[in-house]
């Protein structure tokens, strides 16, 4: 049972640090807020939360985005 609680409070202190990342990346998209305030802060806090609540979403969702960005830009030439 305490094996338990300890994966528990790792996994936590994992969240932490991946939250501070984050909120490091999503903090440069407050400037951009002067045209649609509302829309864009609500889009950047259900990107955030997707990411820390899922991150292999995230993950995978990046990964497909940037091999399909590959496969345009290899197409191109």
């Amino acid at each position: 049972m305490s094996a338990d609680r300890k994966v528990h409070y790792v996994l936590e202190e994992g969240v932490g640090s991946v939250q501070d990342g984050v909120e490091g990346l999503f903090s440069r998209l407050k400037s951009y807020d002067a045209l649609q305030p509302h829309s864009r802060c609500a889009a950047s806090e259900a990107c955030r939360d997707i990411v820390i609540d899922q991150p292999g979403l995230a993950l995978a969702t990046s990964a497909f985005a940037g091999f399909l960005a590959g496969a345009l830009l290899k197409r191109r030439q």
